[in-house]
């Protein structure tokens, strides 16, 4: 895995705000157990996270704190200006303190004014770097998406270079004067398929294209035959890890009146099943 890339992604930070989900969150766990950076750039982003809240804090502004004020008031939380408990203090209380409850115990104690602190968010700050996050997520999610996208187009490519590089060598059997090309159709019960035989007439070559015909079911192979003087001869099989349109190098062939395939136990057979005879062509 590339830390540096991990780190940079965003991850991190959406981990921090608990954006994080719950696959994210165990495998940054799983990591950050068995990686010091990890583990110090996560320190980092809480550590900035807490620094931004110090620096962008805010003063609360007097109305607001005199109207929480007067609301405790309301309510009896505090003790207003013309009551008093009794208890001893160590001055008038203003709304700008805050009261903290007296201790019951076998003595008095006096009432404790501790002065009042705000502590505002910066809501504005806040809210850019949760946007930065999200920023951060999204262009990793999209460029994560890219690259899926430039493999699945590779892939694409890769096919279409294959198809091409077998199209161009079947043309240029097509094109090879000493080539004769034989097209084998489909028996009475299969019209629709179709298969095409090039016959080098110097080298006495075979090679085999199944056009039009279904991958052969497990545990079965095509057989090309020969039709020589009236019987059948075996011109082998097709290859299993060959692509249905390829051109696949058969057995040579001397001479023959007609070509014919059929469907054959996996290795071929001596003699033609003629109850699985699917094309036939003659010369």
């Amino acid at each position: 895995m590339d830390i540096a890339a991990y780190i940079s992604s965003g991850i991190i930070e959406s981990y921090v705000l608990g954006l994080a989900s719950e696959e994210e969150v165990s495998i940054l766990n799983c990591i950050r157990k068995n990686n010091v950076e990890v583990e110090r750039a996560i320190a980092e982003a809480e550590k900035a996270l807490e620094g931004l809240a110090d620096i962008q804090a805010m003063t609360m502004p007097d109305t607001l704190r005199q109207d929480i004020w007067n609301r405790l008031e309301a309510e009896n939380l505090v003790l207003k200006d013309d009551q008093s408990d009794g208890l001893p203090t160590e001055g008038a209380i203003s709304p700008d303190a805050v009261v903290q409850a007296p201790i019951l115990n076998t003595q008095e104690v006096p009432k404790r004014i501790v002065p009042a602190r705000s502590y505002g968010w910066a809501i504005a700050a806040s809210i850019l770097f949760v946007l930065s996050v999200s920023a951060n997520l999204f262009f990793y999610q999209q460029q994560k998406e890219n690259k899926e996208m430039l493999v699945q187009a590779n892939t694409t490519l890769d096919t279409q270079n294959s198809t091409l590089a077998i199209l161009q060598y079947k043309w240029s059997l097509v094109q090879n004067p000493a080539v004769k090309t034989i097209a084998l159709k489909g028996v009475e019960n299969k019209p629709d398929l179709h298969a095409l035989v090039f016959w080098d007439q110097t080298s006495k070559a075979v090679y085999l294209s199944l056009e039009q015909m279904p991958a052969a079911p497990k545990g079965k192979q095509y057989q090309l035959w020969a039709m020589v003087d009236g019987q059948p001869v075996s011109a082998g099989v097709f290859p299993l890890n060959a692509k249905e349109a390829m051109a696949s190098k058969m057995l040579d062939v001397s001479k023959a009146q007609a070509f014919a395939i059929t469907l054959e136990d996996e290795g071929g057979k001596p003699v033609p099943t003629l109850t699985e005879l699917c094309v036939m062509g003659s010369i």
